[in-house]
């Protein structure tokens, strides 16, 4: 069985002493990564080079060589530890290849708008019209009209140059020591000289037999975090095909915005459905976020903001809370959808396919605000927890999985209680019933088609 690796972002927290040498040193970082961004725009054609030509190449032109050789552009900051200003560097090169990349592309997706306004006039213009006056006009209206388009071109939504050059520091080895025990060795700039300064952290523990790759420093108003890649061996580290091929049972999950933010359902072997698992939390999250949204509405948000105007109270904080509380459940029912699969022995977990644009949903949570459909968070989160467990994420279309009953296939009546009329076209019902008689959750029923749906399209062929 061939292995893998997961790479897990963590955020730890540093209990600094002195804040003001961490921005000297962000200050510092910035300047240095401005200088090379501003070298890069006099000499776009050394993007052809590699990356770490690339370094090598603006290095050269920057620093003094040891055979005593001065550089042709001398880098205007003294002192400069080596690893710091490589890091720069690659900032720098990261960020200006980000810039041509969208220009690029915003460039050609122009010219093929051009070209296609160019084509529709020269066949407008060759078409015959009794009237030559009239001809020869419209033909002169057309072609102005292309030159005014041409002209759009040079403006329409052209990337612009990034307005700041900044970006966290990330401080390869040489720049910091004795990384153990909550403690971690930081080369810091004081504002007139550099220094090593002993730092204390609190966080979560790092796995065991895990590698810790270099950490990036990100300043964000009072608080310092330490945000640190952490490399894992995955044993199982097969494609979501060879899993496939041996047949193994899968775990399909159906998202909703009820109470039950997600349902599971195991699909064995033989293409049963069984062990069903119903994740709740819908309803706290709604109230939740429902009294957060409250206090953006009313007039005072606390009695000490009553001399505040309206217009400048600070609601920002509370939508920021919105999000770390929706981020929170995503978390949670991620998780458990992980220890579920676990449990059931399952090497696949098989979510919806949603696509990436909520203009391009078809289903009506779809095209809600980004805030009020949670699934595409859970999904982003079992992903990478699934595969650190050894379970590869896959997805299947949803289809007619809402809308077919999993037993007969017959089209499904949507209800939440017994004295409500089902329908067909009911939006939000917890409960269905198709002509068959058959009846139980929409939400397991989606699941349940969902996994019948790819157990078809990939298990019956490997068979």
């Amino acid at each position: 069985m061939k292995a893998g690796y997961a790479i897990t972002t963590y955020k730890i927290q540093l209990n600094y002493k002195h804040l003001d040498w961490f921005k000297q040193t962000q200050s510092l970082f910035d300047d240095v990564l401005a200088f090379y961004y501003k070298l890069l725009e006099k000499q776009p054609e050394t993007l052809e080079l590699s990356n770490q030509n690339l370094l090598r190449h603006l290095e050269l032109q920057t620093i003094k060589q040891r055979d005593g050789t001065k550089p042709e552009i001398p880098l205007p900051f003294e002192k400069i530890p080596l690893y710091f200003r490589r890091a720069a560097i690659n900032a720098a090169i990261s960020m200006y290849r980000s810039y041509v990349g969208k220009l690029k592309a915003w460039q050609e997706s122009q010219e093929k708008e051009v070209d296609s306004e160019k084509l529709i006039v020269d066949s407008l213009g060759t078409e015959s019209q009794s009237d030559s006056e009239s001809n020869q006009i419209g033909d002169a209206d057309l072609h102005h009209n292309y030159q005014l388009s041409t002209i759009n071109y040079q403006l329409k939504g052209r990337p612009s140059r990034p307005r700041r050059l900044h970006m966290s520091m990330l401080y390869y080895k040489g720049m910091y020591k004795d990384f153990a025990d909550g403690k971690i060795m930081l080369k810091l700039y004081t504002g007139k000289a550099w220094a090593w300064v002993k730092q204390r952290y609190t966080g979560r523990p790092f796995p065991e037999n895990a590698e810790l790759m270099s950490p990036t420093i990100v300043i964000k108003k009072k608080k310092v975090m330490l945000h640190i890649p952490v490399k894992e061996i995955v044993e199982d580290g097969r494609t979501a095909k060879e899993r496939v091929k041996q047949q193994e049972s899968f775990v399909a999950v159906a998202l909703t915005t009820s109470d039950s933010l997600a349902v599971c359902t195991t699909i064995q072997a033989d293409g049963s459905a069984s062990h069903p698992y119903f994740i709740k939390g819908g309803k706290e999250l709604a109230h939740r976020r429902k009294q957060l949204l409250g206090y953006t509405k009313r007039g005072t948000v606390r009695n000490d903001a009553l001399v505040v105007p309206q217009e400048h109270r600070p609601n920002a904080k509370y939508y920021q809370k919105i999000t770390r509380v929706t981020d929170h459940y995503a978390h949670e029912v991620s998780r458990k959808i992980v220890d579920y699969a676990l449990k059931q022995g399952a090497k696949l977990i098989v979510m919806p396919g949603y696509s990436n644009s909520f203009a391009k949903g078809t289903l009506p949570y779809l095209k809600t605000n980004v805030m009020d459909f949670i699934g595409r968070r859970i999904i982003r989160y079992t992903s990478y927890k699934a595969w650190l467990a050894g379970i590869v994420v896959t997805f299947n279309s949803v289809g007619n999985a809402k809308k077919e009953c999993y037993h007969c296939g017959e089209p499904i009546y949507k209800y939440n209680t017994e004295y409500q009329p089902p329908s067909q076209n009911f939006y939000g019902g917890k409960n269905f019933r198709c002509k068959e008689g058959h009846k139980g959750s929409t939400a397991l029923n989606t699941a349940r088609n969902i996994g019948k749906s790819f157990y078809g399209a990939f298990y019956e062929k490997a068979g």
